[in-house]
């Protein structure tokens, strides 16, 4: 009896697990000028002239940055000692093959396999709503919980006055 039970408990959990949504079908893209959801913002520094604005909607109460990003057509790389939790790479930037420099320090080919150097890193940053200030992210990218009307942003720093993700 109890073996029996405990197989209809199992079966009954594959069943619900088939059930559930996945995230990509919990998003859809919105109007950026416009947010209801989450704005994604990439301001790539020194690495590129593009930068990218996103929209991302979503029906639950909140999502994590990693989801809402790879939503967003954002990819993200993280280090071998930190994980996710550590962004080394947005959009395969920088490039693991090409060195950068960066004034004052000799080129440099990031390998993400410990954290970034102070002077060229991905800084994570959040706001709470339209209105907020731009602020370091408390958490990394794989847990950070972001609801509609919240920004993320990621903007490479290449040391001194690290730049916000709109600007410029």
């Amino acid at each position: 009896m109890r073996s029996s039970a405990l197989a209809l408990t199992g079966s009954s959990l594959l069943v619900l697990a088939g059930c559930a949504a996945s995230p990509a079908e919990a998003f859809t893209l919105g109007d950026p000028e416009a947010c209801e959801g989450v704005t994604v913002m990439v301001n790539y520094g020194i690495l590129s002239s593009d930068r990218d604005v996103t929209c991302v909607e979503f029906s639950d109460s909140s999502a994590v940055a990693t989801d809402v990003l790879r939503f967003a057509g954002i990819t993200t790389e993280g280090t071998d000692t930190y994980g996710d939790q550590v962004v080394c790479r947005v959009n395969g930037l920088p490039s693991e093959d090409e060195a950068f420099v960066v004034e004052g320090e000799g080129p440099h080919r990031e390998s993400c396999a410990d954290m970034p150097p102070a002077f060229a890193y991905w800084a994570l940053w959040v706001k709470s709503d339209g209105d907020a200030e731009w602020s370091y992210a408390e958490e990394g990218v794989a847990t950070l919980p972001l609801e509609p009307g919240m920004s993320v942003g990621l903007a490479f720093s290449t040391g001194g006055e690290t730049p916000i993700p709109s600007d410029p």
